[in-house]
């Protein structure tokens, strides 16, 4: 385990709610297999939502994870995330360097959004995303961060968030984690889920178009289609048309991938 914190890193940061988690179940047309390439850095404390905001369970140890990244086991599930496939074709293109990993900062907490405040300057998530990537970089001076990966946005069209403050906010950890971390990071931000959109139009499509909007006003920023991909309830019939089916998490992973590359 040790060698994993002196790895040479490319990081990608993986940000939102959850369908960045990812909260996809169902059969799959092929598992994913494990490298030891590509690892996760997490945050081990309980992060559970309560009426006046997020509430972290306290932690003796030292928070953060470092590990191999797999897909996990959640009530006799098997979920997957999005950052796996992408992951897999990031290493099949030839992006990763000789001797590098690929590490992926998993910020994303479900339920989330910027009209809770979780996502602010001054927010805990955005705090945290800080934090973990500063951690990430301290680890070796040869770490670099290649990219930001944004799912987000249903909490906020259900919340009646204004749109215009959608954009100002997105703007802003994009501006931030350029800034930052480098001028020429790429960014790839999402669809929702098409079940789910297509039944609340008036509420998703005008924090969709805000996506898009800040996508087409930033250099090296995409947009991912995902209006076939299928939900849970669409594979399973579990009533869950709001997140991603676990085999349309695979196929977004890659879709990322292709603008992150198209992008970069």
């Amino acid at each position: 385990m040790c060698e994993l914190f002196l790895s040479d890193y490319d990081i990608i940061i993986q940000a939102g709610q959850s369908n960045a988690v990812g909260y996809g179940v169902g059969e799959i047309d092929k598992e994913y297999e494990i490298d030891d390439r590509i690892i996760y850095l997490y945050d081990k404390r309980e992060i559970e939502k309560t009426e006046t905001g997020l509430f972290i369970k306290p932690e003796e140890d030292f928070p953060y994870v470092i590990d191999v990244a797999k897909e996990r086991e959640i009530c006799g599930y098997m979920r997957s995330d999005f950052s796996l496939s992408f992951a897999k074709e990031y290493i099949g293109k030839g992006l990763l360097g000789k001797g590098r990993k690929l590490l992926i900062v998993r910020t994303a907490v479900g339920g989330t959004g910027f009209k809770q405040g979780n996502w602010s300057e001054q927010g805990f998530l955005f705090l945290r995303l800080k934090d973990m990537v500063d951690y990430a970089l301290s680890l070796n001076s040869k770490n670099k961060v290649v990219g930001l990966l944004w799912h987000q946005g249903e909490n906020d069209a259900g919340e009646g968030f204004a749109p215009a403050k959608y954009y100002e906010k997105i703007s802003f950890i994009l501006n931030f984690v350029r800034n930052r971390y480098g001028a020429e990071i790429p960014f790839v931000a999402g669809d929702f889920v098409n079940d789910w959109k297509n039944k609340n139009l008036e509420i998703c499509e005008p924090i969709v178009n805000e996506i898009r909007r800040v996508v087409n006003d930033n250099k090296k920023s995409g947009f991912v289609e995902t209006c076939d991909l299928l939900s849970n309830n669409q594979k399973t019939g579990n009533g869950d048309d709001i997140h991603f089916c676990r085999q349309a998490l695979y196929e977004l992973g890659e879709r990322y991938f292709k603008v992150y590359y198209d992008n970069r």
